[in-house]
């Protein structure tokens, strides 16, 4: 997944950052290299030893050692190691980190629908990441961007009310700030390709992405109207079942839950829309988007893979259709996704 081995990437990171202590940066490399080398495990299951267990405690309680000191490192690491790269993809996506103990009482309100204030469902900490990737290598560069959240109390009022908030306001502007922020770190944007999962699929987010001329991959999730000519409009799903395939390939799809993990055989087409501005945002009347469309060839099954992507990406021919297709892809590298 990284480039260098764990102590390498860690080192490369975080060796540069100003803690007031050259033994705090060389215990931070080290927790870092540790937790690089043990990704799904905690600070302790990381650590080698009990003095690396102790270490990475004292140093997680010393109230001198900033936490936003520790993170702009690795951004400004980061951003300095994409920006010599000739293509890098950031990934957007949002953790909810759940706590069930003491702690819950400063997370705000609790996500279940219960008002009780000890709900067995906890309360969560969100994260939302922006984390960068060399597409030509595929490998991890590091954390480009990344803040936190709770919900303070649950949204109440009418539906309409709701949807006309100011968008700075709503939750879905972390897609949006993820790119405001990163466009605000750089120097230039234009070897940068933001990919999103269908949560971003907001008309103002497309919108904000053209305006500003960056680069995406966002999965589509409305079924939204498109503009057939100038006076009628058709279906974003039934337009693209039309398309004739223009090539087929394989992706393995990882189990999860309850779906054991196979081999989807998937065809693919592509081509240009206009989609239609809904009533209540607040954008351009019309969007010309690219359009990858994957459909799943076995009909029968319950959840056939479907994707449809967006992006700003020039589509001559298949390989360039496929190629965003795996860049989206890779926002599950866990996974191990594959194209035969």
């Amino acid at each position: 997944m990284f480039e260098a081995e764990p102590t390498q990437w860690a080192t490369l990171i975080f060796g540069n950052a100003r803690l007031g202590d050259p033994r705090r940066t060389r215990r931070l490399t080290k927790m870092a290299a540790d937790m690089a080398a043990r990704a799904d495990g905690s600070v302790a299951e990381a650590a080698v030893d009990p003095a690396s267990i102790e270490g990475a405690y004292r140093f997680i309680r010393n109230e001198v050692i900033s936490p936003d000191t520790i993170a702009d490192a690795g951004f400004e690491r980061t951003l300095a190691i994409a920006s010599v790269r000739p293509l890098v993809l950031a990934l957007q996506d949002t953790t909810g980190l759940s706590y069930k103990h003491a702690v819950r009482e400063e997370l705000g309100e609790v996500n279940s629908a219960s008002n009780k204030k000890a709900s067995a469902k906890g309360r969560t900490l969100y994260a939302h990441s922006t984390l960068m990737l060399d597409a030509d290598n595929e490998c991890v560069i590091g954390l480009a961007n990344q803040y936190y959240w709770h919900r303070e109390q649950k949204q109440t009022g009418k539906g309409h009310q709701l949807q006309c908030r100011e968008r700075t306001e709503k939750e879905s502007y972390k897609w949006q700030r993820g790119m405001e922020t990163l466009a605000g770190r750089v120097n230039d944007m234009s070897h940068i390709i933001d990919v999103c999962d269908r949560e971003a699929d907001i008309y103002e987010y497309l919108a904000y992405q053209q305006q500003h001329q960056h680069r995406f991959v966002v999965r589509a999730s409305d079924n939204r109207n498109v503009l057939d000519d100038e006076t009628s409009t058709g279906k974003l799903h039934d337009v693209l079942q039309a398309l004739k395939p223009v090539a087929c390939y394989q992706v393995y799809v990882a189990q999860r839950g309850g779906r054991p993990a196979r081999t989807a055989h998937v065809a693919l087409s592509y081509t240009q829309l206009t989609i239609k501005k809904p009533q209540r945002a607040n954008a351009e009347k019309t969007l010309t988007l690219n359009v990858v469309y994957c459909q799943e060839v076995d009909q029968d099954r319950k959840d056939p893979l479907q994707w449809i992507l967006y992006t700003s990406e020039p589509l001559p021919d298949a390989a360039a259709a496929l190629r965003i297709v795996r860049f989206y892809e890779l926002r599950w590298l866990r996974d191990r996704p594959s194209r035969l």
